[in-house]
């Protein structure tokens, strides 16, 4: 990478129309420190911002990259498949990466960060671990994939960055499954104690940006969250408010509600992952992406307002 004091670093941003990647090219492209440019399989029509140009690319396809690589200091790989589906799982996040490294290596681009997950590690419970603390033991296909990625991005002496439970608007994963959670079992698991890794998109984004403009961190792994961790039933307590449905009660061990919601295909992992302590030591992120560190409780507006079930028009 350039040393020259007004030298902007080009950043290649891969999956930079998702739920994560999306934020990752705002935050870059807002902060006026990097030029970025936004490659997807289906990129938007259009992005307002002149620090940013988008055009698209497909991981899956060998050599995809390779005309966007030159002059690139940072490849931000945002680009994952989170289905059940074996054969997607191999052929985005496996091989897909595969190719993005080899493509990096072919054009001299040393810089590599990936955008992966805390499920890497399987199910908890996780107290406050560090991220040299805990082995790869996934439990779903597309875990498993996405630590044999992480391993590749590693191998290379890439960066690696691993949210936990991630919310913001265009969640379709976490706050919804918690809903379904509470509907299929008549209640939570457990008895709310639990506590949980959060992170909320925005914050994601910007600490993958801040990251990408820090200087290299050649073969590490970072936990994305919230330093502090947030109990359950305090996460279940703004859910229901937000959106308009009952506080659960909480049913301690009752197998009828397990039994239910294994009927309705949770796995016993999706389930632990809200009901056990699930939480990481974070705050090495915050300090080397230069961002002041946040809690949920500081960003209960921006829950509220992913979420907010809209109310009808007042009746007179």
């Amino acid at each position: 990478m350039s040393t020259r004091v007004d030298h902007v670093p080009r950043v290649l941003v891969l999956g930079s129309s998702g739920f994560i990647g999306s934020r990752v090219v705002a935050s870059l492209a807002g902060s006026g420190g990097a030029h970025v440019v936004a490659l997807s399989r289906k990129p938007p029509a259009r992005l307002r911002n002149n620090n940013a140009t988008i055009a698209t690319a497909d991981i899956s396809v060998p050599g995809s990259l390779s005309p966007f690589l030159r002059d690139t200091d940072v490849v931000i790989h945002a680009a994952s498949y989170v289905g059940s589906e074996p054969r997607l799982a191999q052929e985005i996040n496996e091989a897909g990466t595969g190719h993005v490294v080899e493509q990096c290596r072919r054009a001299g681009v040393a810089r590599l960060i990936y955008v992966s997950t805390c499920s890497v590690y399987g199910s908890g419970p996780h107290r406050g671990i560090l991220e040299s603390e805990a082995g790869y033991h996934p439990a779903s296909v597309a875990s498993a994939s996405r630590a044999v990625a992480e391993q590749l991005v590693l191998g290379y002496g890439g960066e690696v960055v691993r949210p936990n439970l991630v919310f913001g608007a265009g969640d379709r994963w976490f706050v919804p499954g918690l809903l379904k959670l509470m509907k299929v079992a008549g209640g939570w698991p457990g008895d709310g104690s639990a506590l949980l890794s959060l992170i909320g998109v925005e914050a994601l984004g910007g600490l993958l940006s801040g990251l990408a403009l820090a200087p290299g961190q050649p073969g590490r792994a970072f936990h994305a969250a919230y330093p502090e961790p947030v109990p359950v039933s305090f996460l279940l307590q703004n859910v229901a408010r937000v959106c308009g449905v009952e506080y659960p009660t909480f049913l301690g061990d009752d197998e009828r509600a397990g039994s239910a919601l294994r009927a309705a295909g949770f796995s016993g992992h999706q389930i632990d992952l809200v009901t056990k302590d699930h939480w990481y030591s974070s705050e090495r992120l915050w300090r080397i992406s230069g961002r002041e560190p946040e809690t949920f409780g500081s960003t209960l507006g921006e829950f509220a307002s992913s979420y907010q079930v809209p109310r009808g028009p007042a009746r007179s």
